[in-house]
């Protein structure tokens, strides 16, 4: 009998997939990771009246669960290597003017990194998750694909995983098209988690509000919000004749004030509070602690159709993709959770090795408000091959 350890969360999905592992007659063990606690939040110096991860009441209800499938249960504490890898990460991006995914990490890192590595110790065949992806196979190789209900596919989140893990991953929920499905089998089973909602917010770190999260974290640090459109400025503010010296000189206007350039991410459009929008954020100059602006006629300035990647990592060698004449690999790519698939070309840059760790993309209909720190991911179809972070866009 395959042994298998299953991350649950204390939600149904997880719930569902534990229960199903156990009537496919694997020996199933559920595991609840403790992430994120209030002391977490203090040793971040940010204030516990912000804390929204109420680990006790998911744990207690993960529990409940385990004892009803009739399964072990246990409480793994990975608070630390959270924090040092997902938390510290996540704050140095926004600290850098970048856009990081904090869920991209702790997949790589926490959920299919620590925790993988100490199931395989405790004598684990599989683990397994209630991510709504799949697993199959590729040009001889085991890969990641998209779940079958599209609101619901989380293959994005995964790219980062190591390819020699797959094998090693189990996904239950892969065989429905619809989260209702898997709500009924809650029922059906009498699981307490069946009407319980889908979680909210990052990872683990729950409803802690993260812009006020970040704020207290930074501190305050207030700013200009700029724009070069000068016509569009007069709805946003009463523009004096010290608007008309400062345009005159820099190119740029005054419209409005901020807590911190780092709160910001390209294309953003609310929290500016500007009159006459809409509004969206076109760069975030954390060096001078200023966001220029765009109005909203004017957001096709976002758009781009080239986008350098660096960081990859594929879930197949890079000699077995198929290049065209030109050495392109062609494919389909999204730059964030559930955005627009593109069509695309990539040239990987390959090392002394052999290896490809960085490259060009040309969209085929260019991308809008794509920011440093996303990542970019690759889909052959269903099939996701992997991914890169985007260093740069034009």
């Amino acid at each position: 009998m395959s042994k298998v350890f299953c991350m649950v969360s204390g939600g149904v999905d997880s719930s569902v997939a534990a229960a199903l592992l156990k009537d496919e007659g694997y020996d199933v063990t559920a595991i609840f990771m403790k992430c994120w606690s209030l002391s977490q939040l203090e040793k971040l110096g940010v204030s516990p009246d912000l804390y929204g991860c109420f680990w006790e009441d998911d744990a207690k209800d993960a529990e409940v669960v385990a004892k009803k499938i009739g399964i072990p249960f246990e409480i793994w504490d990975f608070q630390d290597e959270y924090f040092e890898k997902v938390v510290n990460y996540m704050v140095e991006e926004y600290k850098m003017g970048r856009t990081p995914n904090p869920d991209v990490m702790c997949n790589s890192t926490i959920k299919f990194g620590i925790f993988f590595e100490k199931a395989k110790q405790r004598g684990a065949d599989f683990v397994a998750t209630g991510h709504y992806a799949g697993r199959s196979t590729y040009h001889g190789y085991e890969v990641i694909t998209k779940g079958k209900d599209e609101k619901k596919d989380q293959s994005y989140f995964l790219w980062r995983v190591s390819q020699e893990k797959i094998p090693s991953i189990l996904f239950p929920l892969s065989q429905f098209e619809h989260k209702s499905e898997v709500r009924n089998i809650a029922e059906q089973k009498g699981l307490i988690t069946a009407k319980k909602p889908d979680s909210q917010g990052l990872c683990f770190i729950g409803t802690t509000p993260l812009r006020e999260m970040l704020t207290q974290v930074f501190g305050k640090k207030s700013g200009e919000i700029v724009t070069a459109n000068w016509e569009k400025a007069a709805g946003a503010k009463r523009l004096t004749k010290k608007d008309t010296l400062q345009f005159n000189k820099t190119g740029y206007v005054t419209i409005g004030q901020h807590d911190g350039a780092a709160l910001y991410t390209i294309g953003q459009r609310n929290n500016l509070k500007l009159g006459g929008g809409p509004w969206f954020v076109y760069q975030n100059d954390v060096l001078n602690n200023r966001v220029v602006v765009q109005h909203g006629e004017q957001k096709n300035s976002l758009l781009a159709s080239e986008i350098i990647i660096n960081n990859i990592n594929l879930h197949i060698p890079f000699s077995s993709l198929k290049l065209d004449k030109n050495g392109l690999f062609h494919c389909e790519g999204q730059i964030r959770y559930h955005g627009e698939m593109v069509a695309c070309a990539i040239h990987f840059l390959t090392d002394e090795n052999g290896l490809a760790n960085s490259a060009k993309v040309t969209c085929k209909t260019p991308v809008h408000s794509v920011a440093n720190g996303q990542g970019f991911v690759f889909y052959d179809g269903e099939v996701m091959l992997g991914g890169g972070v985007i260093a740069a866009s034009h």
